[in-house]
């Protein structure tokens, strides 16, 4: 998987209201990156082959 550029994750701050700074874009960078890459060690081969199961939420007031 391609890492997270600085330009990314400032993009994705503003998309939920944060404005990361530059001193700390560095090192949120390396977070972000580090925790997509520990994502990436825990999921089994062959799941992105795996159909989802659709939701299906109980009537109100059942």
């Amino acid at each position: 998987m391609t890492d997270l550029s600085k330009d990314d994750v400032k993009a994705m701050g503003k998309a939920v209201g944060l404005d990361i700074k530059d001193p700390d874009l560095a090192e949120v960078t390396e977070v972000l990156n580090a925790i997509i890459e520990s994502i990436d060690e825990i999921n089994p081969p062959g799941l992105e082959a795996v159909e989802p199961l659709p939701i299906i939420l109980p009537k109100e007031g059942s």
